[in-house]
Parts: C-alpha cells; sequence; structure tokens
C-alpha cells in the first residue's frame, strides 16, 4: 500500500520565481486577495522574506541558507494551519537542490502540484 504525504485540509500554493522580489510580491498578492474573500490565511516562508507578509498564520522555515530548518519544520506547520483553521495557504518555493529537492517535494505532494511561477 503505497503511504500519502500530509496535506492541510485548506488550499495551499506555492510561489516559484528566480526573483526573490517577485516572489514575494506575488505572494502577498495571493494572500490579499485571499482575505478579501473572507479567507483565513496562512504562509510558509523563509526568514528573510518574513516581515514582508501579512497572513492570520506565518509559519517560519527558517533561513533559506539552511533548508535542514525547513525540512524539520514543513508538516509542523502544515499541521499547525489546520490547528488555526487556514483556509487558503501560500508556500514560497526553495531552489531544488540538495536539501532542496526533498523539501520541494514534500511541498508539492502537499500542495497537490499547485504551483504558481513567477
Amino acid at each position: 500500500m503505497k503511504y500519502t504525504h500530509y496535506a492541510p485540509r485548506g488550499s495551499l500554493r506555492i510561489v516559484r520565481g528566480d526573483d526573490p522580489a517577485a516572489v514575494t510580491r506575488r505572494v502577498q498578492e495571493l494572500l490579499a486577495a485571499a482575505e478579501a474573500r473572507g479567507e483565513v490565511t496562512g504562509v510558509l516562508a523563509y526568514d528573510e522574506h518574513l516581515p514582508q507578509y501579512r497572513a492570520s498564520v506565518v509559519i517560519p522555515l527558517g533561513p533559506l541558507g539552511a533548508l535542514e530548518n525547513a525540512a524539520h519544520r514543513l508538516y509542523a506547520g502544515l499541521r499547525r494551519f489546520d490547528e488555526e483553521g487556514a483556509t487558503f495557504m501560500v508556500a514560497e518555493a526553495c531552489p531544488e537542490e540538495g536539501l532542496g529537492q526533498a523539501v520541494m517535494n514534500r511541498l508539492l505532494k502537499a500542495a497537490g502540484n499547485e504551483v504558481i511561477d513567477v
């Protein structure tokens, strides 16, 4: 029997791009639109970008240069979204090299492969 990865009850999107400013702008646009719809919002973000986000639930993944933190915090963060009643969540992508490949694999499964490229 094939096992499944944990996915939050709400809708999760991943924003991916080479320009960090464009990624943070798009993440915040998505969060603002969801909030305007009356959704409880959540964001999974790296420490470098946390101050730029406004969401009901903000989950720090640690520094982008230390992806072992993200690997350890990811599932706890997704569970916290459920505990807080988040209905729309956005996660920042990370480079898909080394440990980043494993982090992105888990994120993609949790998001049902819903990726927004900027």
